[in-house]
């Protein structure tokens, strides 16, 4: 309890006098040469961000944040690639808030990506913090985010706890979500998620749909929508989107992120429409590299079509774990993991809030996971790849920690009634056509997912 009351009484102190910063600053939209920075602010103001070289090279720059839906949104372009910025916000003379980040490393195979994974932040602070807390600790380049930051993403009580125990990591870490089935629990939760992470095109008039694709450095994410289908827009999206990244060769790193992935060995398992769609075998057909997802409140690594891993060990009470033909290790705690993506190989290491290691492993591009028999309890160790346990039979689940899981709540699903077929709210002023149509389809998926 002493973290969270630290950090939620910390969110609340300005850089200097002026108004007051409500959450934020975040970045989102990193690639090689732009990032976004947001902010909202107690009131309105005239706010602008200013953003410089680390080494204090260069030219700095100023832009000013225009309001979207009362969240101050400043896009930085034309930046320099594989570059450490600093950033800060200002309201006339006073700075309210400040970060850095690093640009994407176009072209640079000497030196990996690194990000950091986690997901399922809901429900306990306490648990969301230490998560937190431990994930700042390790360098990064940004997050990726398996979707349910919150227990009902229409509440905008539970987004402000979630912006201020994530302040000093998102200040720092430019983050990528996809869409939880707790951020469309009813027609305010979807809108309330394309606020604050859609990619909102101003000048074309239009929300973007709750799926996209970009690339940083050697790293392609398509952040998908399995709230969904998959006979229809999203489907067709990704068979573009695919398509288009098999011309980026073989030097790119092909990731997909979603909420409910095609296998797990939590409580929801299997993703019976993703399987009977054969979206695995449409995302193996164009050489992506690894599945991240979350929903159940676990660790796992698997393989099957695809090499996957499960986080979603990010706040949320944590449930027992049932090991499948394609687990290859499953464990039932907080944590969150770190990737690096050099040249030639992948590595991952799994990391429990105390900092000790539950697995570290790897592989190279089109092999299979290659593990260490025994990892240290060093996160910060680099360590090896050692014994290949791809071909090894499910492992038992580890012993139950003290606070034994939880089966999933009544809550974890999509709860508004499938009748309903208004649109999402007005997002600055523009219907989300694109969440109305997720909203629906999830409807029907609530019936089948507790």
């Amino acid at each position: 309890m002493f973290v969270v009351a630290a950090w939620l009484i910390s969110s609340s102190v300005a850089f200097a006098s002026g108004p007051r910063l409500v959450k934020g600053p975040y970045m989102t939209e990193l690639d090689d040469h732009d990032v976004t920075v947001r902010f909202q602010l107690e009131g309105a103001a005239s706010a602008a961000v200013h953003v410089a070289r680390d080494d204090g090279k260069g030219d700095a720059k100023t832009v000013a944040s225009k309001s979207v839906s009362g969240v101050q949104v400043a896009r930085m372009t034309g930046l320099e690639p594989a570059v450490r910025y600093v950033y800060d916000v200002r309201v006339g003379a006073a700075t309210i808030g400040a970060g850095r980040f690093s640009t994407g490393r176009a072209g640079d195979a000497s030196t990996p990506s690194t990000f950091l994974v986690y997901g399922d932040n809901r429900t306990d602070d306490a648990a969301h913090a230490a998560v937190v807390q431990a994930m700042t600790a390790v360098p990064s380049d940004f997050i990726v985010q398996t979707g349910d930051m919150v227990a009902d993403g229409g509440n905008e009580a539970e987004w402000q706890r979630f912006f201020d125990i994530e302040r000093p990591l998102l200040a720092d870490h430019p983050i990528f979500s996809a869409i939880g089935n707790h951020e469309l629990v009813d027609d305010r939760a979807g809108a309330a998620f394309a606020r604050y992470f859609a990619a909102v095109d101003a000048a074309a008039g239009r929300v973007p749909p709750p799926y996209s694709t970009t690339r940083i450095g050697n790293v392609r994410l398509f952040l998908l929508n399995t709230v969904e289908n998959w006979q229809g827009d999203e489907r067709d999206w990704l068979e573009r989107e695919l398509a288009r990244s098999d011309a980026e060769g073989e030097g790119v790193w092909r990731i997909a992120v979603m909420h409910h992935g095609p296998w797990a060995a939590g409580p929801h398992g299997p993703n019976q429409e993703l399987l009977d769609a054969h979206v695995p075998e449409l995302l193996a057909a164009h050489k992506i590299d690894l599945v991240l997802s979350g929903h159940d409140h676990i660790y796992e690594r698997g393989a099957a079509v695809l090499k996957y891993i499960v986080s979603g060990g990010g706040g949320a009470p944590l449930y027992p774990v049932h090991p499948t033909a394609t687990t290859r290790k499953v464990e039932a705690a907080h944590h969150f993991v770190t990737v690096s993506a050099g040249a030639d190989a992948l590595r991952v290491v799994a990391i429990r809030v105390d900092g000790s290691v539950i697995e570290r492993c790897g592989f190279e591009r089109g092999g299979p996971w290659d593990c260490d028999a025994a990892p240290s309890t060093n996160a910060g160790d680099s360590g090896g790849v050692g014994p290949l346990v791809d071909a090894a039979p499910p492992r038992a689940a580890a012993p139950p920690p003290a606070n034994p899981p939880a089966a999933p709540s009544p809550r974890c699903t999509v709860t508004a009634p499938g009748t309903r077929t208004s649109p999402f709210g007005v997002f600055v002023g523009l219907a989300a056509v694109a969440f109305a149509a997720a909203r629906r389809r999830a409807s029907a998926w609530s019936s089948r997912r507790s």
